[in-house]
């Protein structure tokens, strides 16, 4: 009886699991206001490769990809927890005035190809290479060549 009451129990577990992970295709418009103003004033002119929404358990997040290559990640506020550029380096507006600051002393010439962001830290990724990780208050934590 344990056994089976095990086996229903990982079961049902597994199928909760599966059918949480759900994405789906938005539009432009469907993306929250915070996102939508985000693009268009960090990337303007650009083009809408594709957007989606992704729920998972108890969260939703939005992808969005541009055509000039750019990924952005966003919470479901709309605020961008990650921006990559794949072809290109970022805009350094994008990135903290602290980091941008430290970087530019430390790694002169360097651009960005990558940010990420979540409620402990900040991550960068440098055209070098190099992988910074700041606290949230741009304290530098790490470095990963």
């Amino acid at each position: 009886m344990k056994r089976f009451m095990t086996i229903l129990a990982s079961i049902l577990t597994f199928a909760c699991v599966a059918s949480a992970d759900n994405e789906r295709a938005v539009s432009f418009e469907r993306l929250p206001d915070n996102a939508r103003n985000f693009i268009l004033t960090a990337f303007p002119g650009e083009k809408l490769a594709y957007a989606r929404q992704e729920r998972d358990f108890l969260e939703v997040h939005y992808e969005v990809v541009l055509v000039g290559g750019a990924k952005i990640e966003f919470d479901r506020r709309g605020n961008w927890t990650s921006i990559e550029c794949r072809y290109s380096t970022l805009d350094p507006d994008l990135i903290p005035v602290p980091i941008r600051n430290y970087v530019d002393s430390a790694y002169a010439g360097a651009g960005y190809r990558e940010i990420s962001r979540d409620r402990r830290e900040y991550e960068v990724k440098l055209t070098y290479g190099i992988e910074l990780t700041f606290d949230r208050n741009f304290n530098l934590m790490d470095i990963d060549d």
